[in-house]
């Protein structure tokens, strides 16, 4: 058997160019955090990665990561778009796999189950995956039933620089202020939570950063806040999540313990939150529970005591900071990536 693979190639929909450093640039933190963060990694270890999708004939990598999977925009902007993407990523599948190349999917939902054009796409290529990487503990446990192979858990990195809480009097002097970013998928929890248990402890303003300007939605949702919380709608960018947490007291991450669909996220938003040096207030996911005592959870009163003086808990915040440091840096992540796509040829 190899010691490594000689090339490995990465299958990632919606790229627009087969340069990595779009994945190193993009706000879809879903490629920037893990194909990006793999690419980076494989890299430093010394393995030669191809360009995205590895679109040439002379292109024949032993290894093929694939990420999420999704349906063509008909747009033509993209590589392997426009109504032909089914059929390309299938082609490439069967052709990467008649040179005896190894295919490992990154699973960061809960695919095989889905009862959709997405999940035919994986369950007609699931004969030729040869193991999975997940992010949690819980998307693991999804899998029974779907998958007996083998499977490598690996969270996404904390990418953001290090700030320390700040207990100071003109902090303590600014209007208080909750931060909340992701994806516009995990928009309705936010919105259960501003009009539930935002009321029990109501800041007074609330900043949202997600992506496609959800602005009809957000001020629908806004009829049900508490009438003191003022809400900020802005575009999430590395930049502007770093600019907000500057401004805010806390953060809050609210979700559903047992909804599928989100439950098997990986701790990055909590990881993140707590890098930024925000006192967070989260849902306690499955892969936040490790981390128990570094925030607290929704529905509690001690959820509400933090909402209320977030000053009171930057003692957790600066508790977890150094374990992040050493767990769940990019680099760090991006050798285990490295390791192990190194560990499929030993």
């Amino acid at each position: 058997m190899l010691n490594s693979p000689s090339s490995i190639g990465w299958l990632v929909s919606n790229v627009v160019s087969n340069d990595h450093q779009e994945l190193f640039d993009t706000e879809l933190a879903s490629s920037r955090l893990r194909a990006g963060v793999c690419i980076k990694g494989c890299l430093d270890g010394g393995f030669n990665v191809l360009p995205l999708n590895f679109r040439e004939p002379s292109h024949r990598p032993e290894l093929v990561y694939m990420a999420k999977y999704v349906p063509d925009s008909n747009t033509g902007k993209y590589l392997d778009d426009s109504g032909t993407r089914w059929q390309i990523w299938l082609d490439k599948v069967a052709a990467l796999k008649g040179w005896g190349a190894k295919l490992v999917v990154d699973y960061t939902d809960n695919h095989f189950q889905n009862p959709n054009i997405v999940g035919d796409f994986y369950r007609t290529i699931q004969p030729n995956i040869d193991a999975l990487v997940v992010p949690s503990t819980r998307m693991l446990g999804h899998l029974k039933g779907s998958w007996d192979g083998p499977v490598e858990i690996i969270p996404e990195p904390v990418e953001v620089n290090f700030v320390s809480p700040d207990p100071s009097a003109e902090k303590k002097s600014q209007p208080l202020t909750a931060l909340w970013f992701g994806h516009v998928t995990n928009l309705e929890y936010l919105f259960r939570f501003v009009a539930t248990d935002l009321h029990r402890a109501p800041p007074e303003r609330l900043i949202i950063l997600t992506n496609n300007s959800p602005t009809a939605a957000v001020q629908q949702a806004a009829q049900k806040a508490p009438k003191a919380t003022k809400i900020a709608l802005g575009q999430w960018t590395l930049a502007s999540m770093q600019k907000a947490a500057q401004l805010a007291h806390y953060a809050i991450i609210p979700s559903d313990k047992n909804d599928s669909r989100k439950n098997g996220a990986s701790p990055g938003r909590l990881l993140t939150s707590l890098a930024l040096g925000l006192p967070t207030v989260a849902e306690p996911l499955e892969s936040y529970l490790p981390f128990a005592n570094y925030f607290q959870a929704t529905g509690t009163q001690e959820s509400v005591r933090l909402m209320q003086d977030p000053f009171a808990f930057h003692a957790q915040v600066q508790a977890a900071q150094p374990m992040i440091r050493q767990s769940f840096t990019i680099r760090a992540i991006g050798k285990q990536w490295a390791q192990f796509t190194k560990s499929l040829f030993i």
